[in-house]
């Protein structure tokens, strides 16, 4: 167990190796972006960072969902504590609400691509939705791929609407600077649940693993996955403030 009250470091450490990942591959983004350095970011090693940074972060969410679902159970059973949807509905509508600023800020900055429904919707949504599928085992694996291959198929066509957007039904001619839809994004999400409640059942690893908490590097890992939604929430105004100060950047060039 972890030396962090209630958490297991190995899982903040997975999700905090996600986020840096997800930091390198949006700063690179960002250069690209305001032409400071001509990188290739639609396909090769950089591509597939990014992708790979977002996969492990929403497989590790997955994860710690249904660790705190268990946990939340067994609190409820021995009398101690409550399990319901009303949680799972307040963390959703709070996620979304930080996705629709971004929506808000993107739009007013950069219009032609803003973020409809990036990765901060997504999480908001399948807050909510996942709740369902918590209680489920092997059956979130077949879930899991339904989700994911199906989202692989869409994803070759378009359609003459948005209205469908969020599940992944993508419109003619759309551009975004982040884009995570149901499909196939949920499926992720549910193969992390499954991986949660067969790796940690009743909220208990079921596997030995040795601390490494003295390792810097781990603690640095470990640190960012405690706080990875307040350091991707403000990540890209750092960035853009460091390369205003560094005078790489003017003010109007946005």
């Amino acid at each position: 167990m972890t030396r962090y009250t209630g958490r297991f470091w190995e899982i903040d450490c997975l999700r905090g190796f996600a986020v840096l990942l997800m930091l390198l591959y949006h700063f690179l983004y960002d250069l690209d972006f305001f032409e400071l350095a001509d990188i290739q970011l639609r396909s090769g090693l950089i591509l597939y960072a990014g992708r790979f940074s977002a996969l492990l972060f929403i497989l590790i969410s997955g994860t710690a969902l249904s660790i705190s679902h268990s946990r939340a159970l067994n609190k409820k059973f021995s009398g101690t504590g409550t399990e319901n949807f009303s949680k799972y509905l307040k963390r959703g509508l709070k996620l979304y609400l930080m996705g629709l600023l971004l929506t808000g800020i993107t739009w007013i900055f950069l219009p032609e691509e803003y973020i409809a429904f990036g990765i901060l919707h997504f999480f908001g949504v399948s807050a909510v939705l996942v709740y369902p599928f918590l209680k489920y085992g092997k059956e979130n694996l077949f879930f899991s791929l339904f989700f994911g291959f199906s989202g692989l198929y869409l994803k070759n066509i378009t359609f003459g609407f948005s209205s469908l957007l969020w599940l992944g039904f993508t419109p003619e001619n759309f551009k975004t600077l982040d884009y995570f839809p149901i499909f196939p994004w949920f499926g992720v999400l549910l193969a992390g649940v499954f991986l949660g409640n067969y790796l940690y059942t009743g909220g208990k690893r079921q596997f030995e693993i040795p601390y490494t908490g003295k390792n810097p590097l781990f603690r640095l890992f470990s640190g960012v996955g405690r706080y990875s939604l307040v350091i991707y929430f403000i990540h890209q105004p750092v960035f853009l403030g460091l390369l205003f100060l560094s005078g790489l950047l003017s003010p109007d060039i946005i």
